[in-house]
């Protein structure tokens, strides 16, 4: 049977950007590996007359996993695992695991840490500037990308204005997660903003007129994106607005389910510390940690919507 001349071309379409996106994020991963690598050391080297901190156990499996990162990529594995996961609709079940079966282990990690007593050591490598809001910023500023890429292939205006807002939206959240470049650049804080914002930041977040209602909206947001993702997967595909570009658009993957649920969890902790309730082996600073799982979760969406333009209108992994 003669292909179809135009899936034959949407089929190159999404060879190509497959190939593209695994590229980059196997370089993504060298980069990391390299960070990695590279603190393990200089704390090793200049721990002790340095402020980065003491060489430890901690920063020697750090500098393992950099290590272990670079093999991977070097060897090519790491460009055919993204491959794999994301040729294969199957693998979907992996992706949603992956943090229900590794969150039993922080949560192991978290407990020893507070028996030890090494809290303001660990708060220190989630706090704001550390590699979790790094990857936060970074996951968001990429998932902008991939979706305004994605609309460009929608037919109908309104569909691609749609797409390309809700983009416009994540570049603003990847900037707002970096203080609109003052946490890389150090640039002081503009006069009246310095008045405004509670934290003396370039942001709009941290504004004092609702700074103090931000953990509640945020706990709201990732609870809501959990349900969406699970409507996704529980709603029967045959109801005819599922299959509209608009709908595919705000139903995140439901393997990005376990993502938003956990994150919701965790704000939930944090607006509740923040009445004043003091809940045991959780600290405020580590809603960064719930705002990058919340990243990843919108990374996996627009990775599944940018892979698919011919079937868009489809929930990710539908046959």
């Amino acid at each position: 049977m003669t292909q179809n001349p135009d899936q034959d071309k949407v089929d190159r379409l999404v060879r190509h950007r497959r190939e593209g996106l695994a590229r980059a994020l196997a370089v993504v991963s060298a980069l990391l590996g390299l960070g990695l690598i590279g603190v393990s050391l200089v704390k090793l080297l200049f721990g002790a007359t340095s402020s980065v901190g003491v060489f430890s156990s901690a920063q020697a499996v750090q500098g393992i996993l950099g290590a272990v990162l670079i093999w991977v990529v070097l060897t090519g594995a790491a460009k055919r695992f993204f491959l794999t996961a994301f040729a294969r609709p199957a693998n979907q079940l992996r992706v949603f695991l992956f943090p229900l079966l590794v969150w039993p282990l922080f949560l192991l990690y978290r407990f020893a840490i507070e028996q030890r007593g090494d809290v303001k050591v660990y708060l220190r490598r989630i706090t704001e500037g550390s590699l979790v809001e790094w990857l936060s910023f970074i996951l968001l500023l990429f998932s902008a990308w991939l979706l305004w890429q994605a609309a460009s292939d929608w037919g109908t205006f309104k569909d691609r204005l749609a797409g390309r807002a809700l983009a416009a939206l994540l570049f603003i959240a990847a900037m707002e997660e970096m203080s609109w470049g003052q946490m890389i650049f150090n640039w002081g804080t503009p006069e009246l903003l310095d008045r405004l914002n509670r934290q003396q930041e370039t942001n709009m977040h941290n504004l004092a007129v609702f700074h103090d209602s931000t953990w509640t909206a945020f706990a709201v947001v990732f609870t809501l994106l959990a349900a969406l993702s699970a409507m996704n997967y529980w709603l029967p595909s045959r109801y005819s607005w599922r299959r509209s570009r608009l709908a595919v658009l705000v139903l995140p993957a439901s393997c990005a389910f376990s993502y938003f649920a956990i994150a919701a969890l965790i704000y939930w902790g944090v607006v509740v510390e923040k009445s004043g309730v003091d809940l045991a082996y959780l600290h405020t600073r580590e809603q960064e940690i719930a705002e990058c799982l919340a990243a990843i979760g919108i990374f996996i969406h627009c990775v599944s919507l940018y892979l698919k333009p011919s079937q868009c209108a489809s929930p990710l992994g539908s046959e």
